[in-house]
């Protein structure tokens, strides 16, 4: 695959990411402005980290017979360096120990032998970083917690006179200093700006998080800077599963090769994506937010609820057992409709009864005179008023009377005229008022008899309405409205309190309340009028972006994975028939004819791997004429488990030559074996006393 792949400007990429969307490049640069981001393009980098001196001070302690002050004081440079002593725990890892601690701002866990921590008193390393000259000075009041002061000069040559702990010289400078909390974040601001480097974030789940509905937790950001990329520096320990850096999380082994070999737009890509999850998380974590502050209340709410459903259902049963007043005020009504003719009808029935009864009384009377009476048997065919024709005042009895006993008409009180008695005559009348009679007794009667049926029927209609009104005054005057009314305040107080413990949301806003909020919102644009909003355009943007770093980091791998094979056997990896890197981290390597994942190498042969992987970046890297990696590459031990002295010779040799053919590589590694002295130069080694304790 051809490596040398054309590099898309930045103009060029807005116009991708501005065709896939549809819109203008200019907007998506101003979107790219206001959130921060820039498309700067790449420029060669020029990496380098020269260790040339490194002055440790200190004093062991606990040891068997080499207790004592000590001052180490080591001259380098580029090229190939062996720390080397013929006995065990003679300090060498130490050393590198020391010098990571003041290149990186801390120690390298890989190199720390615990019991030597607390030797160190003062640590100097002078160095060329960036084209830079500094002496980084590291002066350890307690065990592993030094404070620090970073010098910088004209010239390296001015740093290395300086003898000890001295400062004092023309050209020299005091840049920064720190407390021990400090050391860390000002060491790694230092190299970072002086390497051209920017920090890669990667994305953890938090394992005490509340997954979501799709099961995801929310993530932190972890922020990867100078001591995390130290791991392409000082390598990890051949014990670690790991190909490169502190962890897998995040794909950050493949995110630092692509650092270290200079892919295009790696840098920019991190930066967009970990915006876009920030602000995907963000929006995440208020919904979800919401949604569980939604849980909490209805949660909370849910004894409301009960009781509420529980006084709904009472209620329900109230309505159900309604009484039907409107019927029972209809049944009044039909009922006094009904009783006012009967009134009517039995008011007409009395008056005509009375009428013949009082009839049927004067013609009885008038017959009992007839038959009693002289003076009646003289006036039996005169009338026999009841009051006078004239005045209408009643002929009370004492007329009567008088008439009857003094023969004085009943009407005017004159005397009553002698008549001769005439038997027939008196008969025929006396037969007429019977006859009379008899026809007002009739007329009684039949009165009577309507009267009895109109008195019938008024009571029974009197009874009807009396029922109808008794029993709407009883259900009227019953518990059962003041039952209803209480159940309706009780169900209307429970939903209102359900609406605050909810947050308002009771489902019941009045049509034209939400008629009159609809018509103060603001018209809102189309999709079409408003455009893709800058969450659409970022994500395009990502993966335009991601296409170029993807497409340069396979072309990369593929350059890289023959240098790793090829330093692999070199190192002597044995039945290495090839490696595909992927993007996401996976060695992919094919060993004795099968697929073989890195944690199944063997620690020697993990080790061996690494370093070619390392290796095989600084010399792609030089290849295309940049040097993305600083080219300082730390190694404790290499050989330390090699079973054979051809292998441990072979590595040594490998790792010397390397030392010497890469341009620019600072190689230091420390060794027990014997074979170092045949291998490196003399002035390439760095021992004690008869090859004995460093110090």
């Amino acid at each position: 695959m051809n490596v040398d792949l054309p590099v898309p400007s930045e103009g060029e990429l807005y116009k991708r990411i501005a065709d896939r969307v549809g819109v203008d490049s200019d907007r998506i640069a101003e979107v790219f402005t206001s959130h921060g981001l820039e498309l700067t393009g790449s420029l060669p980098a020029k990496r380098e980290l020269v260790v040339h001196r490194l002055i440790c001070e200190g004093r062991k302690t606990g040891t068997t017979g080499n207790d004592g002050p000590f001052t180490v004081d080591m001259g380098l440079g580029r090229g190939p360096w062996v720390i080397s002593s013929s006995i065990n725990s003679a300090g060498k890892s130490s050393l590198l120990w020391a010098l990571s601690f003041a290149l990186r701002g801390e120690g390298f866990d890989a190199f720390c032998r615990p019991e030597a921590v607390s030797w160190f008193r003062f640590v100097r390393v002078d160095i060329e970083v960036g084209g830079a000259a500094a002496s980084i000075r590291l002066y350890f009041d307690k065990p592993g917690r030094p404070s620090v002061r970073l010098l910088t000069a004209d010239s390296i040559s001015d740093l290395l006179v300086l003898e000890g702990r001295v400062e004092g010289r023309i050209g020299v400078r005091l840049a920064a200093t720190a407390e021990p909390s400090g050391v860390k974040g000002l060491i790694g601001r230092f190299m970072m700006e002086r390497l051209g480097l920017q920090p890669v974030s990667v994305w953890v789940a938090e394992s005490n998080a509340p997954k979501d509905e799709d099961g995801n937790r929310d993530s932190t950001e972890q922020v990867h800077g100078w001591a995390s990329f130290f791991y392409a520096i000082a390598l990890n320990s051949a014990s670690d599963s790991l190909l490169l850096g502190p962890t897998l999380v995040g794909q950050l082994p493949v995110k630092l090769m692509q650092l270290f070999l200079d892919v295009p737009y790696a840098p920019e890509l991190s930066r967009l994506t970990t915006l876009r999850k920030a602000e995907t998380q963000e929006v995440s974590r208020v919904a979800r937010r919401a949604k569980e502050d939604a849980r909490a209340r209805d949660e909370q709410a849910a004894p409301l609820r009960k009781a509420l459903e529980v006084a709904q259902q009472r209620l329900r049963g109230l309505e159900a057992g309604r009484p039907d007043v409107g019927n029972l005020v209809a049944a009044v009504d039909h009922a006094a409709a009904e009783l006012a003719p009967c009134q009517a009808a039995y008011q007409e029935a009395a008056e005509q009864h009375q009428a013949a009864k009082k009839s049927r009384q004067s013609d009885q009377r008038a017959e009992r005179r007839a038959k009693q009476s002289g003076a009646a048997r003289l006036l039996l065919g005169a009338l026999d008023p009841e009051v006078c024709p004239r005045c209408d005042h009643d002929i009370d009895d004492e007329r009567r009377a008088a008439e009857e006993n003094e023969h004085q008409c009943s009407v005017c009180a004159r005397p009553l005229p002698s008549l001769p008695q005439d038997p027939q005559a008196q008969a025929d009348a006396l037969a007429r008022i019977e006859a009379r009679l008899a026809a007002s007794k009739t007329a009684e009667d039949s009165f009577a008899a309507t009267l009895a049926t109109a008195t019938e029927r008024l009571t029974a209609a009197r009874t009807t309405y009396d029922q109808s009104v008794a029993q709407l005054e009883r259900i009227r005057s019953s518990d059962w409205f003041a039952l209803f009314d209480k159940a309706q305040r009780e169900v209307d107080q429970l939903q209102g309190a359900v609406t605050l413990s909810t947050g308002g949301r009771s489902g019941d806003t009045p049509p034209a309340l939400v008629a009159a909020l609809a018509a103060a919102k603001p018209a809102q644009k189309t999709p079409a009028e408003q455009g893709p909003d800058d969450e659409t355009l970022l994500t395009a943007a990502a993966e335009v972006i991601k296409d170029v770093v993807d497409q340069h980091s396979r072309a990369l791998f593929s350059e890289l994975n023959d240098e790793i094979v090829q330093i692999a056997h070199d190192l002597g990896v044995t039945n290495l028939t090839s490696v595909n890197l992927s993007l996401g981290g996976q060695l992919n390597a094919v060993k004795s004819g099968s697929k073989h994942r890195f944690s199944a190498f063997s620690p020697v042969d993990r080790l061996r791997m690494r370093i070619a992987v390392v290796v095989g970046m600084i010399k792609v890297s030089r290849r295309r004429g940049i040097m993305s990696h600083p080219g300082l590459l730390l190694i404790d031990a290499p050989t330390a488990e090699e079973l054979t002295p051809q292998a441990t010779y072979q590595v040594l040799d490998t790792l010397y030559r390397t030392g010497n053919k890469v341009p620019g590589l600072q190689m230091i590694i420390t060794s027990i074996e014997e074979a170092v002295w045949d291998i490196y130069p003399k002035d390439r080694i760095v021992t004690g006393t008869d090859g004995r304790e460093l110090f």
